[in-house]
């Protein structure tokens, strides 16, 4: 009420901004395995079989259980495309999330489910575990960026800068943003000799409007 009532302070008001570029700790997989039979108890059972090869060598490359879960299980009749569907048999799917903290085991890990009878890899995700120590430091470096505009420009005219009046962190601009290059995973057969990814890096960015009095 007193900033309403009173004189209307000088002031600048400036965005600051700042990014931090960091390699990914950890990847995120989604995938599937989907099994058919004309008996529904067969297409399940070995459903059943080829998850618990896909839990057993997530274990095995380090993944803690707690990073192993199954987000999706589907069971239903199969039925051909034709004027008069025809029926086909049952089909199984699970859809499982693994998070491996360890990227040097990625590779090893992609060949292993793949010959374990994976066949459906929605999505590979690249990020960072500690995503809020690195927000709070980019926010920060945001801050001070504002600060060295408004001082820079505010001594140009020949003024100075004195107390903040006023901070807003501009919401939906941290952004995160990672890239990877993959190559062969579509096919089980494949024998990796060499790394064939790239993960690239992590961009955690921060912008912040701020108000300062000038004196």
């Amino acid at each position: 009420m007193a900033q309403e009532c009173g004189p209307k302070p000088r002031l600048i008001t400036v965005t600051g901004t700042a990014e931090i570029n960091l390699a990914p700790d950890q990847v995120s997989l989604s995938l599937g395995i989907e099994t058919h039979d004309k008996d529904l108890s067969v297409a399940k059972s070995q459903n059943d079989v080829r998850i618990k090869k896909v839990m057993a060598i997530a274990r095995g490359v380090g993944v803690e259980p707690k990073d192993i879960a199954t987000s999706a299980l589907r069971m239903a009749p199969d039925y051909s495309e034709e004027k008069v569907p025809k029926f086909l048999g049952y089909e199984v799917s699970q859809t499982m999330e693994i998070t491996l903290k360890d990227i040097s085991k990625y590779e090893q890990l992609m060949t292993k489910l793949l010959g374990a009878g994976i066949n459906r890899l929605s999505s590979i995700d690249f990020g960072l575990r500690e995503t809020r120590k690195y927000r709070d430091e980019a926010r920060l470096k945001a801050i001070r960026a504002a600060k060295e505009k408004a001082v820079a420009m505010a001594t140009e005219l020949g003024q100075t800068v004195g107390k903040p009046w006023e901070i807003s962190e501009q919401t939906g601009w941290n952004a995160f943003q990672a890239s990877a290059n993959f190559s062969g995973y579509n096919n089980p057969r494949v024998q990796v000799e060499e790394s064939t990814v790239a993960p690239g890096e992590v961009t955690i960015r921060a912008s912040v409007v701020v108000s300062f009095q000038l004196e």
